[in-house]
């Protein structure tokens, strides 16, 4: 049974690492040649910068393409760590049965990535939530192409009268009904994000706890924490995300009262202000 949530944990975890992954990448939205052509063209004549010699760098404002040979971000690169860490830690999990539970040190050992990752799960989604990324700013910059093309249109004695003025008005209405649109999905995915790294952190330190007290419970006691684990975390969903904001609070209230946990989150927290000088004793690879 412990096993069996630590590797619903594992799957939360992937499921919500997974989710974070697509709203910090900015995906290329498809801009029509002639709008394409016109944006390389102004680049090459009005960005002083560009240093003509370098023909990569000429070649990236050509052929738009800025992803090759492209390292990793820091952050992108934290969240192959996290994976990395409990993946080694699953391994563990998926062998308790052969684990001599008498022994304190060889459980603490095999929950401490586990723990550790509950706390970056809450961090992330707190993150998250005070300074949402902005994953849709490709859709928003063909719009606001589409706007400043109908502003000069409708500005332009010569091209406004080739157009009706109200027409140039209705398209605006439209471009605006678009924008806000791309506001709202964005907000859902984000959302939906939030909702699932507050259910993995949840789901960890119900796990956490659950490990701190197995020696003490009978198989009854186990398998009846278990279904609630997984029963209360299947009903969280990013559908009600008022809901999931105050359970992201109360999360973060009972990891701080965690004696466990409580120098977990601590030492996390730290390390992300990185004014931490020594190496990590607690979130560090087994």
């Amino acid at each position: 049974m412990l096993r069996l949530t630590a590797e619903k944990f594992h799957y939360q975890v992937m499921e919500a690492m997974t989710s974070v992954k697509e709203i910090y990448t900015l995906t290329n939205v498809p801009i029509e040649t002639s709008v394409s052509r016109d944006l390389i063209t102004e680049e090459l004549l009005t960005d002083l910068s560009i240093d003509f010699r370098d023909i990569s760098e000429v070649n990236k404002i050509i052929t738009q393409d800025d992803e090759t040979d492209k390292p990793p971000s820091e952050f992108e690169q934290e969240l192959e760590n996290l994976t990395a860490e409990y993946d080694t830690a699953l391994e563990i999990f998926q062998n308790l049965e052969n684990i001599d539970y008498g022994s304190s040190k060889i459980v603490a050992r095999t929950a401490q990535p586990a723990r550790c990752l509950t706390v970056k799960m809450l961090l992330l989604a707190k993150q998250i939530q005070s300074r949402p990324p902005k994953p849709n700013d490709p859709q928003r910059v063909l719009i606001s192409l589409r706007l400043n093309q109908l502003r000069k249109q409708y500005n332009n004695p010569e091209l406004s009268a080739q157009t009706n003025p109200q027409e140039i008005k209705r398209q605006v209405a439209e471009q605006i009904d678009e924008w806000l649109a791309v506001n709202a999905a964005e907000k859902q995915i984000i959302e939906e994000s939030i909702s699932k790294l507050v259910i993995a952190a949840d789901t960890g330190r119900k796990l956490s706890k659950l490990i701190d007290d197995y020696a003490n419970l009978n198989f009854e006691v186990i398998a009846t924490r278990v279904t609630q684990i997984i029963g209360v975390t299947a009903n969280l969903t990013g559908r009600d995300y008022s809901s999931v904001l105050t359970k992201m609070k109360t999360l973060e209230s009972a990891i701080n009262e965690d004696p466990t946990l409580r120098d977990f989150i601590r030492e996390v927290s730290i390390k992300n202000r990185r004014t931490q000088l020594s190496q990590p004793k607690l979130c560090q690879e087994i």
